[in-house]
């Protein structure tokens, strides 16, 4: 397949997954080094005088389409250079997208010449074929679909968003950091109600908790000691939360949330706050004593 499939291909896979930016041009970057070996290849053009005597010296779709070069990569990378697994990634998903072509690939080059293909022959896409060009214009359907996905922090999130599992929203609540977010869903009440509505979330508590403002907007729900979700779906916002952490006590001149450790905490203006305190344009005095 030629370099641009190649670039669509992994970018569609890594906006799905919700990769940032960076990693996209990681992912984008890996998926054409394997033609390096090609001096007419989308990257060997690039830097032919490096593919040029590389091709010479292991040739095209050999060593350098090997799972063994990329898969060795990917676990020096997971362990002391997080963007290297990413590149050795998109490589892999080069490799396997040339296992779709005619020709297939020798995946486990130097140890092996077995060619590798998947599909029977009939299915095998020629490079440059029209059948390129149709899955170079799906992945880039696939991508440009896929950033609603990435937006709403991959496709595990998507799924969350669509069951209502309040195992998935918790854990796309703790990758949002000090985005303001709210929690949409109902909740059993352990006096066995069941309510239907939203909630501003204040933070997490625990493995495995949450505090909710109150309707009042001056108490802290505490679930699951209140309650329990029987479905939620996380609703962020643009805004952010403004978090200050503190040694001793200080006296608030507006209301905010403090965490003491174990449990979120509504102060409202002039009440004293420890710990983490969270709000918007927090204003404190802190205590001499």
């Amino acid at each position: 397949m030629t370099g641009p499939t190649h670039i669509a291909i992994a970018l569609s896979c890594g906006v799905i997954a919700g990769a940032s930016k960076a990693q996209l041009a990681l992912l984008a970057a890996g998926a054409i080094l394997p033609d390096l070996d090609h001096p007419q290849s989308f990257i060997g053009r690039v830097f032919f005088p490096i593919s040029f005597p590389l091709n010479k010296l292991v040739g095209h779709r050999g060593a350098f389409h090997s799972f063994w070069l990329w898969g060795l990569l990917i676990l020096i990378g997971w362990f002391f250079w997080k963007p290297a697994a990413i590149l050795g990634s998109g490589a892999i998903l080069h490799i396997l997208a040339d296992c779709g072509t005619v020709s297939g690939v020798r995946a486990l080059a130097p140890w092996s010449e077995k060619l590798f293909v998947i599909f029977r022959r009939s299915w095998r896409i020629k490079s440059g074929a029209p059948a390129e060009m149709f899955i170079l214009i799906l992945c880039g359907m696939l991508a440009w679909g896929g950033g609603y996905i990435g937006a709403i922090g991959g496709l595990r999130a998507m799924i969350g968003h669509m069951t209502g599992a309040p195992k998935i929203m918790l854990e796309e609540y703790k990758a949002k950091g000090l985005t303001k977010c709210s929690v949409k869903g109902k909740i059993r009440w352990v006096s066995g109600k069941i309510e239907e509505g939203e909630w501003l979330i204040i933070g997490s508590e625990g493995p495995a908790g949450l505090a909710l403002q109150s309707n009042d907007q001056k108490k802290i729900i505490h679930i699951p000691a209140k309650g329990k979700f029987l479905k939620a779906r996380l609703q962020p916002t643009k805004e952010k939360w403004e978090l200050i952490k503190i040694t001793g006590w200080a006296r608030t001149e507006n209301p905010v949330y403090f965490l003491d450790g174990k449990k979120w905490h509504f102060a409202g203006a002039n009440e004293l706050v420890w710990g983490q305190v969270l709000g918007n344009g927090i204003q404190l005095l802190m205590d001499d004593g």
